[in-house]
Formats: structure tokens, C-alpha cells, sequence
């Protein structure tokens, strides 16, 4: 008995042995991913309120295990733990089999437009490590062409670098991987004028009063809002493109020309006294009420992640755009651009700080009080707005994320900007 016992133990040992030293070929395949930025942080559970192992260094390597929301499971001296997907250049062949690519790919608004006329009125120059719908644009363009073979997600890496460079050679051109405006008018070619009666996005539009009066928004804006605007300008004869709901150049140039005409101060920004001269009687009493927005009673989810909106600072009445990236107890948010990043300082007085300010945050339409420091902090989205980080934006009752609960400083701010206007 305890000789068949013993000859068990040892042809078990040995085939364990053996399975051990046996090619890995069952496995599954694994993927290396490459960090994008300093200072990354190397967290214990998929959210920016954990806590971080270690803050890596750009160029770093990690073993890519799996998605969690925005996050990437990975492994780093093996050690298992998360990194924001964002941070991390992952091989398409990581992405599909996580299953992401094809549903990233397909939420593009532009993955049914097959022809570079379709896309409307052509994206702005940008460059590596810049995102947006001109990206967005600019990656549907070039797969139109066949030189992009990864996915349209908005976001300049260096698989859209590639692509750049190889139209770039193809139509000689300096190979820059810049999309810069050389590049984007031999892609895009000069836009076309399009009659009101031939343009879808005209369709049912006969008068101003057919359309809803906008926000002000602005260059480098996207949506329904920028819609109106392209749709009424359109009306009064100002711009001659399709209607895409992009504010790009043409239509920046389209919003100068009415300004001239009607004595505005031409600088392109479709801002109060445009948008009242642009609609007449129809938006002489428009006024936008100040809503009280309870954060952890539905009030988290009103502004989704990566959702841009429109913040003004109480005091100064200066405004910029902001984008939605992170945060559970209160909203995470990064300056849109270079510019709003620019006017963002101005506001904190020329050094960024930690003090609370009052202030209104336009979305959708709507007006929200809030409250915001300006201080750039931890992990960023947006990489070419000059801002390291992000900043942190609370509404009535959330929290801070440090300590779990609500701040009087920030809470006071709030109370503040109910009492105020837009």
C-alpha cells in the first residue's frame, strides 16, 4: 500500500515537472504596453481614489492583462495593479483581444461616412498627442484613403503619426507626421459651397425661428449647439460649407464675416452678443436659470466622462472649455485647450492655486452652480493644453477625494454661484 503510494506521489511529481518546463504554448498570448508620460501612477484597484504601488517613468514596460473601464490590469515587476488606459500605447493586437477596438471604432460618428466630402468641413493642423473630433476627423480621412488601420478614437498617437507620414510620402509632402494645414488641404481639398436646399443638415430649416437659439460656443467645439450656429449662419448667407457641427475654420471665418458685417468685434467666437444679433427677437430674452446640481442624488452622472462643457468663473466672469476625464466624489476635469488653459491662469491671477471659486458649468444647455480650484494635479487626459494634471470641480454635497467628505470651502463657493447669472 504505501508502495503504490509512493510511486503516486512520484509520477505526479514528475508530471508536474515536466508541465513546468513544457513550452507556454497553451497559454494565453500576452501583450507589452510602453507608458506614455512620467510620473504615471501604478494603482491597487481601477479608480483614482486608490492607492498607488509606484509612479513610472515614461517608456516603461508592462505586461497587459485585461480593461477595467478606463484602466488597463497589468502586471510591473510582478506586481498586478492598474494604470490609466490613456497613459499606456497598447498594440491593436492587445485591443481586439480585450474586445475594445472594434466597439471604440464603431462609436465614431463618423465610421459610416465613406467619402472626404462627407466629413464636411475639414479639422483644424494638429499634431501628436492632441485629441478631439478633429482627430476624430482626421483618422476617418485617412482610413478613407487606406494609410489608418487602426481605429478612429480621437486620440493623435503613433499609430495616426504613422498613417500621417505614409500619405505624407504618398503625395509628397515632408514627412512630419504633423497633420499641419498643407497637410490637411491636400487630404481635404478646399471645402465646397453646398445649397441650403441640398444640405441634409438643413433639412426642415426655412427661418431662424426654426431654429433653437445656442449657446455661445466657440472654435474647436462640437454638437448640436455649433449646429444651430452653422445652420443659421447658413440661412443668412455667411457660410457656405455643409453642416457638420464642427466649429472649424470655416466656420470661425463664417462667424467673423457676420460680426463684421453687423459691427461686432470680429475674433471668430460665436459669445453673447453674436449669438443675440445672429437670432434677433428670438433670443432677446434668452436666459439660462442656475441649477442646483446634488451630486450623489443623480447629479454624478450629468456630465458623462469626456464630456467638454463650458465653465465661468464668478468673479471675473471670464469663461473657458473644460472636458470631463476622471473622479467618483466630485468631477475631474482638464482645460480643453492651450487657450483655455491660458485663461484659466488668468483667473487664478496669473499662479494656479488651491483656493475655491465660484462658478458656472454650461452643459447641454444647462447651467449648474459649482465650485473649482485651479491647481493642476495627478494624471491628465490632454497632453498639448499646457496643464500638467487636472483640476477639481464640486457641486452641491460631493466630496473631496482625500478625505471622503464634503468641504465647507468648496460647499460655501457653491452657495455662491446659485446666486448668480450667466
Amino acid at each position: 500500500m504505501r508502495k503504490n503510494l509512493r510511486r503516486c506521489l512520484i509520477v505526479t511529481l514528475v508530471a508536474v515537472t515536466l508541465l513546468s518546463l513544457s513550452p507556454r504554448t497553451s497559454l494565453a498570448e500576452t501583450y507589452t504596453g510602453t507608458l506614455n508620460k512620467d510620473k504615471v501612477f501604478f494603482r491597487a484597484r481601477p479608480n483614482t481614489d486608490s492607492i498607488f504601488y509606484d509612479q513610472l517613468d515614461k517608456g516603461t514596460k508592462v505586461t497587459l492583462l485585461g480593461i477595467s473601464g478606463n484602466f488597463y490590469k497589468v502586471e510591473y515587476k510582478k506586481q498586478s495593479g492598474y494604470i490609466m488606459r490613456s497613459l499606456v500605447n497598447a498594440p491593436s493586437a492587445a485591443l481586439r483581444a480585450f474586445g475594445v477596438q472594434d466597439k471604440e471604432e464603431s462609436a465614431s460618428k463618423y465610421s459610416k461616412i465613406n467619402t472626404i466630402s462627407g466629413l464636411g468641413e475639414p479639422p483644424r493642423a494638429t499634431r501628436k498627442g492632441s485629441s478631439g473630433d478633429h482627430v476624430e476627423k482626421l483618422q476617418r480621412a485617412l482610413q478613407i484613403k487606406g494609410y489608418l488601420k487602426g481605429r478612429v478614437d480621437g486620440i493623435y498617437g503613433n499609430m495616426t503619426v504613422d498613417a500621417v507620414k505614409a500619405y505624407q510620402k504618398a503625395v509628397k509632402l515632408e514627412m512630419t507626421g504633423d497633420a499641419n494645414s498643407q497637410t490637411i488641404l491636400k487630404l481635404f481639398g478646399r471645402a465646397e459651397s453646398i445649397a441650403s436646399k441640398d444640405d441634409p443638415g438643413m433639412k426642415g430649416i426655412t427661418s431662424i425661428g426654426k431654429i433653437e437659439v445656442p449657446n455661445t460656443t466657440k472654435p474647436g467645439n462640437s454638437g448640436r449647439h455649433v449646429k444651430a450656429l452653422q445652420q443659421a449662419l447658413k440661412l443668412k448667407g455667411y457660410y457656405k460649407a455643409s453642416i457638420d457641427s464642427s466649429y472649424g475654420d470655416l466656420t470661425t471665418e463664417a462667424v467673423k464675416k457676420f460680426q463684421r458685417a453687423y459691427g461686432l468685434k470680429a475674433d471668430g467666437i460665436a459669445g453673447n452678443s453674436t449669438i443675440k444679433k445672429l437670432f434677433g427677437k428670438n433670443a432677446a430674452n434668452y436666459t439660462i436659470p442656475v441649477n442646483k446640481l446634488d451630486w450623489f442624488k443623480g447629479g454624478s452622472g450629468t456630465i458623462p466622462q469626456w464630456s467638454s462643457f463650458t465653465v465661468k468663473d464668478v468673479s471675473s466672469g471670464l469663461t473657458f472649455s473644460a472636458r470631463r476625464w476622471s473622479g467618483y466624489n466630485h468631477l475631474d476635469a482638464e482645460p480643453l485647450t492651450k487657450k483655455d488653459a491660458a485663461v484659466l491662469k488668468k483667473i487664478a491671477g496669473g499662479a494656479y492655486s488651491w483656493a475655491r471659486r465660484a462658478i458656472l458649468v454650461k452643459y447641454d444647455g444647462k447651467v449648474y452652480a459649482a465650485s473649482m480650484n485651479t491647481m493642476p494635479h495627478e494624471e491628465e487626459s490632454i497632453r498639448d493644453n499646457n496643464y500638467e494634471g487636472h483640476f477639481c470641480i464640486h457641486f452641491t454635497n460631493s466630496k473631496t477625494h482625500g478625505t471622503n467628505k464634503l468641504d465647507s470651502a468648496h460647499q460655501n463657493a457653491v452657495k455662491r454661484a446659485l446666486g448668480s447669472e450667466w
